[in-house]
């Protein structure tokens, strides 16, 4: 299969908003670097990706994903659904047999979570999603590309899980603590540092 990871970035000084009050935005900007390296080194250990494909409109992130090995692509606007259709047609125009979506904060995804997903996937579904502990979809993998319409927003994974259904389409939910973990409030920083130690 002719997976492309398609990993979604805002820039450095816009993400993590949600911790103002507990970090600063140089602090903001450093954690978001080190968590979309992170990501970017557990797809590329997993070795399951043909290509990862990062679309930001920060041309900070997209020279450290050049730097580390991933293609790149300018976002045109600031609308994450349309930011990933733009990413999926330049997948699909390179010879992607399928996408997989996956946000840059993810700080315990693990080589383990993506097997999982890409086995769901060789096994027969057309469609994996795995949630977010909030309602959102922290993983979307789609053979062949066309599949669905990108629902990112509120309750995002009800959405897709509806419109696979509506579609007759063969999905599978992978529910996994770690790949539920994504990093937005302060709440989550402290669990985070707990589980570290």
């Amino acid at each position: 299969m002719n997976l492309w990871l398609i990993v979604p970035v805002k820039p450095f000084d816009e993400g993590k908003s949600r911790l103002h009050h507990v970090l600063d935005g140089d602090q903001r900007a450093a954690l978001s670097r080190r968590l979309l390296c992170g990501v970017l080194d557990t797809v590329r250990r997993s070795g399951l990706a043909a290509r990862i494909l990062v679309i930001s409109r920060d041309e900070a992130v997209l020279n450290l994903a050049s730097a580390a090995g991933a293609a790149t692509m300018p976002e045109a606007g600031n609308d994450l659904n349309a930011a990933l259709e733009a990413a999926r047609g330049r997948a699909v125009e390179r010879g992607a047999e399928a996408v997989l979506v996956l946000p840059s904060d993810l700080p315990l995804v693990t080589v383990d979570d993506l097997v999982r997903l890409y086995a769901l996937s060789v096994e027969g579904a057309d469609v994996v999603i795995a949630p977010s502990r909030d309602g959102g979809t922290n993983a979307l993998l789609l053979r062949p590309p066309h599949l669905l319409d990108f629902a990112y927003g509120p309750d995002s994974f009800r959405h897709h899980c509806q419109q696979a259904r509506a579609n007759d389409l063969r999905y599978r939910v992978l529910k996994s603590p770690t790949l539920a973990f994504d990093l937005d409030w302060p709440q989550d920083l402290d669990e985070l540092s707990v589980l570290a130690k």
